[in-house]
């Protein structure tokens, strides 16, 4: 009977033969044995309660005594800093390898009080990912006011710094877009000012500066404007199904047209038997137009642009649009989708491009729920793979 107090187990009915202060024993084992399986249950379901909170978590949680060693992890941390082994009992300075943490549980300690501030540790060594944190600390104070040690909560900000950097650049990048426009529209009226006699030669030139400017920092406008609402979610896409063969044989006669001027050969290929296309027929157009811009501009005399449709691999229909251009470097290919990325950014503007139009078409295949991707390499050509999703819902609206 006493055995099975010990280890916990509630025994049978406690009976004493004999004097009632016996009788009297037996009933507070009987209470005594009662409390202690209400507090075995009371202490199961709160240690329960506190893991599923620790594991509901998104963010890192680190619980450590006044010595700064751990005792309690949720698995969110263990995540965040991809810990191999059991981090109990080592110290938080061994296990995180960030100085910034130690003396932020060092001025909880001293203080008292909760201590919050933002750090950066390096992602596994790699110098160019580092990893940002807000970091949280709070004292665990005992009945008596003495601190018995510290929960520490780590959110991961990385992405959050990334976005800051990426609008950061974009402000930017389109200060730097703008200027150079701006700049020759101020120098060439200036000009015109300065000396109102120019010979009428001298003066369509410029005219012709102007207007080419003009037109570039428009096309520009018209980019941002379009990047803007694809961002915003506010575009509703207009879902249409369409005979992908014969959309591509209206589509290209003016391509056709351009390719000849410049004498490049440019050849269209469908499959015979494709599904009927789920897709909004204006944003269809931007993509294309979009890529086989790309491709034609960089495409020298007498090179071949190919321009295929096909089943997909996995259901759906795949799109390539393949050159034999100048390619690009494998270095840059997971970057020209972002916006204003530049190969060769001197040789990018003197042809005329906003550097939006391969962003703009990643936005409008997401909003389908397709991908894009490049292949190539440098002198070798391009090819931007477009692939749509099979069925009527997969487009997002």
């Amino acid at each position: 009977m006493v055995d099975d107090i010990i280890e916990g187990k509630k025994p049978g009915t406690i009976i004493f033969h004999g004097a009632r202060r016996f009788m009297r024993m037996a009933l507070k084992l009987e209470k005594l044995t009662d409390e202690q399986l209400r507090l075995k249950r009371q202490i199961s379901e709160e240690e329960f309660n506190l893991q599923a909170i620790l594991s509901s978590m998104v963010e890192g949680v680190m619980v450590v005594d006044n010595n700064h060693v751990i005792r309690l992890v949720n698995a969110s941390f263990i995540k965040l800093f991809n810990i191999r082994n059991s981090p109990i009992r080592q110290t938080a300075l061994s296990v995180v390898r960030e100085a910034s943490v130690e003396e932020i549980l060092r001025a909880t300690t001293q203080t008292g009080e909760t201590q919050w501030r933002e750090i950066s540790l390096l992602n596994n060594g790699d110098l160019s990912l580092p990893r940002y944190f807000a970091v949280s600390s709070v004292p665990i104070i005992r009945p008596d006011g003495k601190i018995s040690g510290m929960v520490t909560v780590f959110h991961d900000i990385s992405r959050l710094r990334q976005l800051e950097d990426i609008r950061r650049e974009f402000v930017a990048n389109v200060s730097h877009e703008l200027r150079t426009p701006l700049s020759i529209f101020h120098g060439y009226l200036e000009n015109l000012l300065d000396a109102p006699d120019l010979p009428i030669d001298d003066r369509l030139s410029i005219y012709e500066i102007m207007q080419r400017h003009s037109h570039r920092l428009n096309a520009l406008l018209e980019d941002l404007l379009t990047i803007a609402r694809l961002e915003s979610r506010s575009v509703r896409l207009e879902i249409t199904e369409i005979d992908l063969a014969a959309f591509l044989g209206q589509f290209c006669k003016g391509w056709l047209m351009k390719a000849e001027k410049k004498n490049i050969a440019l050849h269209v290929q469908v499959d015979d038997v494709l599904p009927r296309l789920t897709v909004d027929e204006f944003r269809l157009e931007q993509v294309l137009n979009n890529v086989l811009e790309n491709a034609l501009k960089y495409t020298p005399e007498g090179g071949r642009v190919q321009l295929s449709a096909r089943k997909g691999n996995q259901g759906g229909i795949e799109m390539r649009i393949e050159d034999n251009g100048t390619g690009i470097p494998s270095s840059d290919l997971p970057h020209i989708f972002e916006r204003f990325y530049r190969v060769e950014k001197a040789r990018s503007r003197e042809k005329g491009g906003t550097g939006l139009g391969l962003s703009i078409v990643k936005h409008i295949m997401v909003l389908h729920g397709g991908t894009v991707e490049a292949q190539g390499a440098l002198g070798k050509g391009t090819v931007i793979i477009l692939r749509f999703p099979g069925g009527k819902n997969q487009a997002m609206v």
